[in-house]
């Protein structure tokens, strides 16, 4: 499945599939691809319900990064931890497969871990090397993925930007030049000088450049499941990308001396500093930052462009229940502001329940972040089976079974969360009759092929079938890493 994201103007391909590369040459030394070929997995999953996203099967690629506990980096789009998944495969180097175990699935940085008995793999006898430092314009990089789930694959490429900001919760990244078309998800990207592992590949244009994230968030993530602790990602609810200096100076009020200061010490920044895009509503971040805020320093600690170091302290000072201190320049002014953190973990999708057809769940910060939901309100439907009495009367995107509701009634009960749509439906199956109250995020194709952009409650009234089967409840659990499901009240009579 290929999930499409525009920023700035240039769409790129997310994937849940692999991107294709085509019929590669590199040039690299054959007793190196050799060597680093034993470490890639192709890995394989099928969906059976999604919060969000399509229901299908997926692949994407992998590689081994702890060979004693049978971990493997790859991405979280690969992972999709928003879908039911029953099960997990990975291919290995020498062509056997086994089953692997989603371990840990970022909320922001697109990263995942899977874990998997590598008794198997008999051609890697050491783990890889990893380099967390810094990454440099120019820098000879080779890309070792398992591209359209063939055999292997390689492409070399050259550092074009180490300091990139991307992805569907924006997170630090380098962009990569690349000889020809392609990248693939999950693909290691390996410095040939340093002999170290720098990136995962997450992202590209498919022309032109890739995407990868700093192999530095899969290693702390690694460092955690290492100690027995359960990784986590705290937040502000600020999301930041980058500025130009000189609209910082010409629309912000930020000092030409300061501007000066900033490109002689951040040379690699591209004239670019750390600025708030947007703030998810109901986060911390609300009512403290503003929009257009240049991020200098956190917790006294200088920024410049790095992104992934402000990820960084702001996960450690979670970690010690601890508020962040940041210091911004806006309109002129600086300030220092004291703000709180969330843990986004939290807000991930561990529970989905549908009912009639629709898919029910709470939405997470990739939802808040697209549709601006704010408020008590928290319960979304985005899929909606073919058919079925939900899908006729919500507005669906264009040509799809898509939409972007936010429930608010069932009938006459008031939905909150989950757990109120679970206490409606058995009295709701009873009728087979019912009325849906919602908030539409999404679009409605109007008269005259007129786009309607509102927000407001609407109502309309649903129809369930006992050939729309039974409600069921699914559910993840984080001992055993699986689904499991179960079902509520009765199956609809006939009507």
């Amino acid at each position: 499945m290929q999930i499409f994201f525009c920023r700035l103007g240039l769409v790129k391909f997310v994937f849940a599939s692999l991107i294709f590369f085509g019929n590669i040459y590199s040039n690299s030394d054959p007793k190196l691809l050799a060597k680093l070929q034993p470490y890639v997995v192709s890995i394989k999953s099928r969906s059976i319900v999604a919060a969000y996203g399509d229901v299908s099967p997926s692949a994407g690629t992998g590689f081994i990064v702890d060979l004693e506990n049978g971990y493997i980096f790859s991405n979280a789009h690969v992972a999709a931890s928003h879908k039911v998944i029953a099960q997990y495969f990975a291919t290995l180097s020498t062509g056997k497969e086994i089953s692997l175990k989603l371990i840990y699935s970022d909320p922001a940085a697109d990263i995942a871990i899977f874990q998997g008995d590598l008794k198997a793999v008999v051609d890697v006898k050491h783990d890889l090397k990893f380099s967390r430092a810094p990454v440099k314009v120019g820098t000879n990089v080779l890309i070792i993925g398992k591209n359209e789930n063939r055999h292997f694959s390689t492409q070399t490429g050259v550092v074009a930007n180490p300091n990139e900001i991307e992805g569907a919760m924006p997170q630090h990244a380098m962009r990569i030049s690349l000889n020809m078309q392609g990248g693939g998800s999950g693909s290691m990207v390996y410095d040939i000088t340093m002999g170290k592992v720098i990136g995962i590949i997450f992202a590209s244009n498919m022309a032109t450049s890739a995407f990868a994230i700093p192999i530095a968030y899969g290693l702390d993530i690694l460092d955690a499941l290492k100690k027995g602790i359960e990784p986590k990602r705290f937040a502000t609810g600020a999301i930041l990308g980058y500025c130009s200096i000189d609209d910082l100076v010409k629309y912000y009020g930020f000092s030409e001396d300061a501007a000066r200061d900033y490109v002689k010490k951040y040379p690699q920044s591209f004239h670019r500093a750390l600025k708030v895009i947007t703030i998810l509503p109901d986060s911390p971040a609300e009512g403290v930052l503003e929009v257009g805020d240049c991020v200098l320093e956190i917790n006294g600690q200088e920024l410049g462009p790095d992104l992934y170091k402000f990820d960084k302290i702001i996960n450690e000072l979670g970690l010690e229940n601890k508020k962040v201190e940041l210091k911004v320049i806006r309109y002129g002014k600086e300030l220092k502001l004291e703000i709180s953190l969330y843990n986004m973990n939290d807000r991930q999708v561990k529970r989905m329940i549908v009912f009639g057809g629709a898919t029910f769940f709470e939405a997470d910060d990739v939802m808040i972040r697209r549709s601006g939901l704010g408020g008590k309100h928290r319960v979304l439907i985005t899929n909606a089976r073919l058919g079925s009495g939900f899908i006729e009367k919500l507005p669906m995107f264009p040509g799809s079974n898509h939409a972007l509701v936010c429930v608010e009634k069932l009938g006459n009960y008031d939905i909150f969360t989950l757990d109120d749509v679970a206490q409606a439906i058995p009295e709701l199956i009873k009728t087979g009759h019912f009325t849906i109250a919602f908030r539409n995020y999404g679009i409605k194709i109007g008269y005259d092929e007129k786009i309607i952009f509102n927000q407001g409650r609407l109502l309309e009234e649903i129809t369930i079938f006992e050939q729309d089967g039974c409600a069921e409840e699914f559910l993840f659990d984080k001992q055993t890493h699986q689904w499991g499901v179960t079902h509520l009240g009765l199956q609809v009579s006939s009507q």
